[in-house]
């Protein structure tokens, strides 16, 4: 049996790392201050995970709740030996948070640790993420508008499983975010997952809880959680994440620049045989 220490370690975007030849990491856990790119984490020259601060801030904050990203049973492997190393903006970090294996001998590598290292480039976690313009810099956002966010269709070769976070902010807007103001709809193949009718409610789905600005700041808060309306993307399927102004008037865009809606969310990519 292997001895098995506590892994919580800090990675520097651009530097190659190696594992040592009688040690592996299982990293269950990471987070990221990446905010442009979309970070992405190499085992053995293979991307076995993408990563985002959106969806996975580095340090909790005041405006920021969000804790880090739990890969469940999308983990990465390190074996002994390999290099790995993570991309994002310069000077991102990536938070990895897991077990250090120490092994006396090679057949002391566990095998649920094998058996992934042999599929996590193939099917491993990668985030969607897309912006909307939708009002120039002191114009409206017409009520009942909706737009467009992220258009995401499987290849031929590809399954995707929404079932984790989604998150989403609003850049410039003009006065304070009220609850029931704004709301996200998705559409599987086109067909709307919500009610159909306003008389029944508001439709889609309000972000209240996933961000506000309260005239000053942004905060993020929290994220939206799929797990119970987990969305699986065949091939030739699509789903469409859109976002309706659903206040009952129109949203002012700041003077200062163009209202824009980012949303970004976990999709556990599998690659098909």
């Amino acid at each position: 049996m292997p001895q098995t220490y506590k892994l919580i370690k800090t990675l520097d975007a651009g530097t190659t790392y190696r594992a040592e030849t009688d040690k592996y990491l299982v990293i269950n856990k990471v987070s990221t201050n990446t905010s442009t790119a979309v970070g992405e984490l190499d085992v053995a020259g293979a991307k076995c995970l993408e990563i985002h601060q959106d969806v996975s801030p580095l340090a909790m904050l005041s405006n920021n709740w969000i804790e880090m990203l739990d890969l469940g049973d999308y983990f990465v492997v390190v074996p002994p030996a390999k290099e790995f190393v993570f991309s994002g903006d310069a000077s991102s970090k990536l938070q990895i948070q897991g077990t250090i294996g120490e092994m006396m001998t090679p057949a002391d590598f566990p095998a649920d640790a094998g058996a992934r290292v042999g599929v996590q480039a193939k099917q491993f976690i990668k985030i969607q993420r897309g912006t909307a313009s939708l009002a120039s810099a002191g114009q409206n956002w017409a009520s009942n508008a909706e737009n467009n966010v992220i258009t995401l269709t499987a290849t031929s070769g590809e399954r995707h499983l929404i079932d984790s976070r989604l998150t989403v902010y609003m850049a410039n807007l003009a006065s304070v975010h009220k609850a029931g103001d704004i709301a996200l709809r998705l559409y599987y193949q086109d067909k709307p997952l919500d009610i159909l009718d306003s008389s029944m409610a508001d439709l889609g789905i309000d972000i209240w809880e996933a961000y506000w600005n309260d005239g000053s700041s942004t905060y993020y808060k929290y994220y939206i959680d799929m797990s119970d309306m987990a969305i699986q993307l065949d091939p030739g399927r699509t789903l469409k994440v859109n976002v309706r102004n659903v206040s009952g008037g129109n949203i002012a865009a700041a003077g200062g620049g163009a209202l824009t809606c980012t949303v970004s969310l976990v999709d556990k990519y599998t690659m098909l045989p």
